[in-house]
């Protein structure tokens, strides 16, 4: 009888358990220096006094325990992080709030729920956030081999290097008129994320060979909300293998 019994609060521990969940919006967090964020932590629990706590993971480094928030007290945080990080835990949400962003706050930030008494973890999916300064990127345009050409294609490359945020896009110009008006194709490299802070992106344009020898230049143009555009231009007559 004791045996199915323990069967029994097992099973009823379990049940419990699986109704806990932590939520963190997908979605990278982009800001620049000096300005304030909120990353968002919502949760749903069984237990009556729900711990919760937040984590920074910088790169391949261990997570790092940057605050704690009980439903009994005020939680706990430790001195480096007292100034400018903050939360608040209500029913069912524990957001962080980070002030005056710093270059070292890039990194991924994790939401984690338990109970006092329980040794089970509930860890949200994390969130990063990326802190730069607004930065124009840097434009090269390559040509099409000589050797493609031969092949009957002319495939351009633009690489766009160290900008910043990561939601610069990049779109092509034939002869000053938009690429979507030509034959031409176009794909595009999601940014990746540097060890300075910055972004690289890449976008390659695709024409038939006698095509491309009608062109006169083609043009890389990067663009990013309000910021300037940067371009770059390439003209055929330029090109040895033209």
């Amino acid at each position: 009888m004791e045996h199915w019994l323990w069967i029994i609060l097992v099973a009823l521990f379990f049940e419990c358990k699986g109704q806990d969940s932590v939520t963190q919006p997908t979605g990278d967090v982009i800001a620049t220096e000096g300005d304030t964020v909120t990353l968002a932590c919502t949760f749903e629990t069984s237990y009556t006094n729900p711990y919760l706590f937040w984590y920074k993971q910088d790169g391949n480094n261990s997570p790092e325990f940057i605050l704690s928030r009980f439903k009994l007290n005020e939680g706990n945080t430790p001195d480096e992080f007292k100034e400018r990080f903050s939360s608040t835990l209500d029913s069912n949400s524990v957001p962080l709030k980070i002030q005056k962003l710093q270059l070292s706050d890039s990194a991924v930030y994790y939401c984690r729920l338990n109970e006092f008494v329980s040794l089970w973890w509930t860890f949200g999916g994390g969130t990063r956030l990326d802190v730069g300064s607004d930065v124009r990127p840097t434009l090269t345009v390559l040509p099409p081999s000589s050797e493609e050409l031969q092949q009957g294609k002319a495939t351009l490359i633009c690489l766009a290097n160290k900008g910043f945020p990561s939601d610069w896009s990049l779109a092509w110009k034939v002869d000053g008129s938009s690429s979507s008006s030509s034959s031409g194709e176009e794909s595009r490299s999601p940014g990746v994320l540097q060890k300075d802070g910055r972004y690289s992106w890449s976008s390659t344009l695709r024409l038939p060979a006698d095509q491309w020898r009608k062109v006169g230049s083609v043009t890389c143009e990067a663009t990013q909300g309000s910021q300037t555009p940067v371009s770059e231009t390439l003209r055929r007559d330029q090109c040895s293998q033209s």
